[in-house]
C-alpha cells in the first residue's frame, strides 16, 4: 500500500493495488451513474510501502556450558623458544597447567597472562623436528600431560578453519587440528578442539535468578574447576537449569536470556516493491495497542528469498525498533517504509485518470450554450501515484476541476464492465483508471506488504 502524506497529513484506508475498469467504449454510462468532481490539489506527497507484523525479540537464545572461561595465572614460553617434552607452558588460575607434548619448538603463542580461554581455545602451536605443527588447546578443565605416541599432529597447511574465542584467541573447528591428550588421575581424554565444553563440569555457584537483568559479561555461575560462564549478551535471565553442584556437560542448557529492550518486528513486502526496500531505510511504526503512538525503525534485513502463495511472491523485511518503549513481544504492528517522495506536486483522484493505449485523460466539466453540463476529455501526463492519488505532471494546473464518475445504487454492470484489480500505470509505481468514464471504484482487498495510501481529495 501507499501512504500520501499531503499538507496535514490526511490518510485513507484503502485496500492494496489499484483498480482498473475496462468499458465498452460504445456504451457511456454517463446517465446511469452520479458525477462527481475534484480540484487539482498542490501538495507534498510521500509514497510508503507498509506491511503488518508483530513485535519479536533480537535477542533470544540459549547459554550452554560450552562457554565456560577459565583463567590463566602465567605462560612460561614465548614465541620460538625450544622446549623438551614435559615442559611447563603455560598455568591456569586452578592450578593445572600445560606441558610440552614432545620436543619441538613454540611457533607461536594466542594468549597472555590474566587471559580467559573457553574450551577449545588454540593456546599455543609446537613444531616437532619432523616439521609438523601441533595445536594445544584448553581441553576439558584438567592438566594436560601428553606423551608423543598420543599426540595427534598435522601440518600447518592442513589445518582446519579457526574461529575467534575470548581475548581474540583462536577456537579449533570440530573437523580442525587436535592437540595431545588430556589425563587426570590416569583417565585420558583425546581433546577433539571441538569447543564441545567440559565432560561433567560441576557447578560450585549460580550467581543470577529468572528474572534478573544482566549485562553482557556478567558472571552467571562457576565451576568447581576454576572456570566461570559469562553471559553472552545484555538481557534478562528467562530459566536456569543448572543448580549448585549439578553435574552439566559442555552442551547442556544452563540457562536461557532474552533482551527485550532490543526489540524488531518483520513484514512482508510484495515482489513489486521489495526492489524499493533497502538496508538502512527508516521506518515508522505503530502498534494496536498504542494507536496514538508512533515508533521509529529501521530496515535491518530484506530476504533475498521470497515466499509464493497464489502466484505472488512476498519478501520478509525485518525493522529494528529504535525505542521500543513500552511495546511487549507479540503486539501486532504496521510498518510504513517511505520509498519516493515529492513536494509541491499536483495531484488528483487516481479513479479521475483513465488510460486508452498509450494515452492517459482526464474528464474536465463545461458548460455549453443551452446550459447542459458536458465534459472534454484533456491529455495528462502522470508522476508518482497510489490508490488514492496521482501526481499529474502536465495537462492541469491547480485548482482545475475534473470529473469523477460514482456508481449509483441501482446501476448494474454489464458484461463488457468488468472490474479487476492491476498494479500502476505501465512501469509506474501506484495505480489509475483505464477505459472510459464509468464506476468508479470502491476500494479493493488490502495486501500483507502492500503500498500504502493516502491524500486529500
Amino acid at each position: 500500500m501507499k501512504k500520501w502524506i499531503i499538507g496535514s497529513v490526511l490518510v485513507a484506508t484503502v485496500g492494496g493495488g489499484s483498480w482498473f475498469f475496462l468499458h465498452n467504449e460504445e456504451q457511456p454510462q454517463m446517465a446511469t451513474a452520479t458525477v462527481q468532481t475534484s480540484t487539482v490539489k498542490k501538495g507534498d506527497l510521500e509514497v510508503n510501502v507498509t506491511g503488518s507484523g508483530s513485535v519479536t525479540t533480537i535477542t533470544d537464545q540459549d547459554v550452554t556450558a560450552a562457554n565456560t572461561l577459565l583463567g590463566v595465572k602465567s605462560v612460561s614460553v614465548v614465541s620460538g623458544e625450544s622446549v623438551s617434552k614435559g615442559d611447563t607452558l603455560l598455568t591456569f588460575e586452578n592450578g593445572e597447567t600445560i606441558v610440552a607434548p614432545f620436543d619441538g619448538e613454540i611457533t607461536s603463542v594466542g594468549i597472555t597472562s590474566a587471559s580467559s580461554v573457553s574450551e577449545g581455545t588454540v593456546l599455543l602451536r609446537i613444531e616437532n623436528e619432523d616439521g609438523f605443527i601441533s595445536p594445544i588447546t584448553r581441553g576439558n578443565g584438567t592438566t594436560i600431560d601428553t606423551t608423543s605416541s598420543e599426540t595427534t599432529t598435522e601440518s600447518e597447511s592442513n589445518s582446519g578453519e579457526n574461529s575467534e574465542g575470548q581475548n581474540g584467541a583462536e577456537t579449533e573447528s570440530a573437523a580442525g587440528e587436535t592437540g595431545g591428550t588430556s589425563s587426570t588421575e590416569g583417565a585420558t581424554t583425546e581433546e577433539s578442539g571441538n569447543n564441545s565444553g567440559g565432560s561433567g563440569l560441576i557447578v560450585d555457584t549460580v550467581n543470577v535468578k529468572e528474572g534478573q537483568t544482566v549485562n553482557k559479561g556478567t558472571t552467571l555461575m562457576t565451576f568447581t574447576d576454576g572456570s566461570i560462564l559469562q553471559a553472552p549478551s545484555k538481557g534478562t535471565i528467562t530459566s536456569l537449569a543448572a543448580g549448585s553442584g549439578d553435574s552439566v556437560q559442555g552442551s547442556t542448557t544452563v540457562a536461557h536470556i532474552t533482551d527485550y529492550s532490543s526489540l524488531e518486528t518483520t513484514i512482508s513486502v510484495d515482489e513489486l516493491d521489495i526492489t524499493n526496500i533497502e538496508e538502512g531505510q527508516s521506518v515508522e511504526v505503530t502498534a494496536s495497542a498504542f494507536p496514538d503512538e508512533k515508533f521509529e525503525g529501521t530496515v535491518t534485513e530484506v530476504a533475498s528469498e521470497g515466499t509464493s502463495s497464489n502466484g505472488v511472491s512476498t519478501f520478509d523485511v525485518t525493522v529494528q525498533i529504535t525505542d521500543p518503549k513500552n511495546l511487549k513481544v507479540g503486539m501486532s504492528t504496521e510498518a510504513s517504509i517511505e520509498v519516493e517522495s515529492k513536494q509541491g506536486a499536483l495531484y488528483i483522484p487516481v479513479e479521475a485518470v483513465y488510460e486508452s493505449g498509450d494515452e492517459k485523460y482526464v474528464l474536465v466539466p463545461t458548460s455549453s450554450s443551452d446550459s447542459s453540463q458536458t465534459t472534454k476529455k484533456v491529455t495528462v501526463e502522470t508522476g508518482i501515484s497510489n490508490d488514492t492519488s496521482v501526481e499529474i505532471t502536465k495537462g492541469l494546473s491547480e485548482g482545475d476541476t475534473v470529473q469523477i464518475p460514482k456508481v449509483s445504487s441501482n446501476q448494474t454492470s454489464s458484461q463488457d464492465e468488468k472490474a479487476m484489480m492491476k498494479g500502476g500505470f505501465g512501469n509506474e509505481s501506484g495505480g489509475g483508471m483505464s477505459g472510459n468514464p464509468g464506476q468508479a471504484p470502491n476500494g479493493g482487498p488490502s495486501s500483507a506488504g502492500g503500498r500504502g495510501q493516502g491524500g486529500g481529495q
